[in-house]
């Protein structure tokens, strides 16, 4: 963090102040020294006083801004007013505060500032990884996914047929399209069916088409899925769902290139690569004799299991901000990026939806977020309690005798739960289901705060 004050006994009183805290000071007798020190180090915070001879600290402001965006600005000064307050946010600080500054308030101002500069930071960082990872929509470091990307990228230009397995919601439509998109075909029609989603009669018929005249309804020829893929890539999802009579049928196209409409004589000949996904275990399925085995082995040329979430908490940050982009601008809603405790509680979660449960999610808080940033309490109440180093309830009791003001009842509640939490603001916010400036506003109010005066003089 960054000091900047012209008078030496408020910069020298600020420093050990800060120093205290455990966090790296850099101080500035000027305007322009500062603007050095910004260019040269990566500041997180900057406190400023408002009034100095040269360039004052709104002019400061302004040029830090500039230097260096990332930067959260607290400014200080000693004839504070409505109007300058509301001119320093509307120009981009942080925090404004009167002098003679209390010691805790300063503290307490800073610290959230450099809260907020982290996740500046963390979200940038997710974007910069959004710009480069991404693939087919497919997005992810994790190592269990770097290996399926690799495996994809590998198959993609050739024209084998690959099975992709894995939970639902994994991602098996992304990382079909993604194997069309990579190949010689990604010019030519890519074109989906969900075989479990088409009542067991109408499967046979989208698949391979039918004549006119071919069974009541038939009113004119129609080609069906094959042969709208010819050129390309079909995508068969939950082939495992496929029945007998249709798997005998699927054999036949994948063994000669040809399919037969319903109702029709003339076999139709398609080029076609074919790409199949399922959640079942197909090998048990064929053993169970639920599946043909000489389909599954026409299938299964190149094999690929879409990790489940679980596998991959380390990717649910990047996930969740790419989620958040799109979805914010679908909402129209100004969302930035999530809080810590936000993230740590989605990193935390089960997924047993996988990757389209944590979409959901994200949407859910999108949609119910009232401010820039999503927090824990905007999340689906399954995950609230998923926070990393939450403490379980604690075994005590407190005793508050009948006719204890609410006020005092509240802050015995909260001094308790930061007895347990050991002085962990946040987390104790947390456990009692509010925000932290709440917990910091109602200590406030009788916790006796050593002054720093306009002089730099401590009382």
């Amino acid at each position: 963090m960054l000091i900047v004050d012209d008078e030496r006994s408020n910069l020298d009183s600020l420093e050990r102040t800060f120093a205290k805290e455990g966090w790296r000071v850099l101080t500035a007798d000027a305007g322009a020294r500062a603007l050095e020190l910004l260019r040269r180090e990566r500041v997180a915070v900057m406190v400023t006083d408002l009034m100095m001879p040269g360039m004052g600290g709104d002019e400061l402001l302004r040029a830090a801004r500039a230097v260096s965006p990332e930067t959260e600005v607290v400014l200080m000064t000693a004839y504070g007013t409505v109007e300058t307050a509301v001119a320093a946010m509307k120009a981009g600080a942080y925090d404004f505060i009167t002098k003679p500054v209390r010691r805790h308030a300063i503290v307490k101002s800073v610290r959230q500032a450099m809260e907020r500069a982290s996740l500046v930071a963390e979200n940038r960082a997710l974007k910069a990884q959004l710009a480069t990872l991404g693939a087919g929509g497919l997005l992810g470091n994790a190592p269990a996914f770097r290996a399926v990307m690799d495996a994809l990228r590998q198959a993609a230009p050739t024209s084998a047929t690959v099975l992709l397995t894995g939970e639902s919601g994994t991602g098996k439509e992304l990382a079909a399209r993604m194997l069309h998109d990579l190949s010689p075909r990604g010019a030519g029609p890519f074109v989906p069916i969900h075989c479990a989603a088409i009542p067991e009669g109408l499967l046979e018929a989208e698949l391979f088409g039918y004549e006119r005249g071919a069974f009541t309804g038939a009113a004119a020829r129609k080609e069906g899925r094959f042969e709208r893929a010819h050129g390309g890539t079909l995508f068969l999802d939950e082939i495992g769902e496929m029945t007998p009579a249709v798997q005998v049928k699927l054999l036949r196209v994948l063994q000669d290139g040809v399919v037969e409409r319903l109702g029709g004589t003339q076999p139709v000949q398609v080029d076609v690569r074919l790409v199949a996904a399922t959640h079942r275990d197909l090998p048990a399925e064929v053993k169970a004799r639920r599946f043909r085995e000489d389909l599954f082995y026409r299938l299964d040329v190149v094999a690929v299991r879409m990790p489940p979430l679980r596998e991959r908490r380390d990717d649910v940050p990047l996930l969740a901000a790419a989620f958040l982009k799109r979805l914010a601008e679908r909402h129209g809603k100004a969302i930035h990026g999530f809080t810590a405790a936000a993230l740590a509680a989605l990193e935390a979660g089960d997924w047993p939806g996988n990757v389209r449960e944590l979409e959901h999610a994200v949407e859910r808080a999108v949609v119910l977020c009232r401010g820039d940033t999503v927090d824990v309490g905007d999340l689906p109440e399954t995950l609230r309690g998923a926070v990393p180093g939450a403490l379980p309830p604690a075994s005590s009791a407190i005793a508050i005798p009948v006719g204890t003001p609410m006020e005092e009842v509240e802050r015995r509640v909260i001094r308790e739960t930061l007895r347990h939490t050991r002085g962990d603001k946040n987390l104790a916010a947390q456990i009692l289901g509010i925000a932290a400036r709440t917990i910091y506003r109602k200590l406030d109010r009788d916790e006796e705060g050593r002054l720093i005066g306009p002089g730099g003089e401590e009382g």
